[in-house]
């Protein structure tokens, strides 16, 4: 006998789940605050995604997606600067935009966890990790090419790079304006010949 055919849009829940992880962390968004905003009874979550731990996974495979994309994106731009200006900029809105879920998950999903989430913080690592290799490679491709705008050693800037983009997002959930995180932005900018 075949079950019911599901009566929510998965889509549509997982964003709501990422949006609440993003703004409470894995362990701070509780069953009861991830089934209320997925609009979704705890059966049809448990059958959906099994845990709160296999809901974050998709959440974060989603998050990850998404980012990635971007970033390539972003790594496409013909300088070492301008693939800085496009990414940290695009970052600094992303981040900024949601009326609640200001921030990153891959930031604030690590900051607060127990040793019973390490390996979830551990995931959280290793996609923050990709992200500083995908910059890396671009900055070696500017040091082959001669790009003077990039200013330093292309593994020192691509780590420095990605705790610029940590730091938006710590900055945006503690409320700072977008306004004064792109002047922040374009600040830095500047340290790119």
């Amino acid at each position: 006998m075949a079950g019911r055919p599901r009566q929510f849009d998965i889509d549509v829940a997982i964003d709501a789940a990422l949006i609440l992880f993003t703004e409470k962390g894995y362990e701070g968004a509780s069953f009861a605050e991830l089934a209320k905003s997925m609009g979704i009874s705890p059966p049809s979550f448990y059958a959906a995604f099994g845990s709160k731990e296999g809901l974050f996974r998709c959440a974060l495979e989603r998050y990850v997606a998404h980012s990635r994309a971007a970033i390539q994106q972003s790594m496409n731009e013909p300088t070492a600067r301008d693939a800085v200006r496009h990414l940290l900029l695009g970052f600094a809105v992303a981040v900024t935009t949601h009326p609640t879920a200001r921030g990153c998950l891959l930031v604030q999903g690590a900051l607060v966890s127990s040793d019973n989430s390490a390996h979830l913080r551990n995931d959280l690592r290793q996609a923050r990790e990709a992200m500083t290799t995908v910059i890396k490679r671009r900055f070696e491709q500017a040091a082959l090419a001669k790009d003077e705008t990039l200013p330093g050693d292309p593994a020192h800037m691509a780590r420095l790079t990605s705790m610029v983009v940590a730091g938006i997002a710590t900055q945006a959930a503690s409320g700072v304006s977008q306004a004064d995180i792109i002047a922040a932005v374009e600040s830095y900018i500047e340290l790119f010949g």
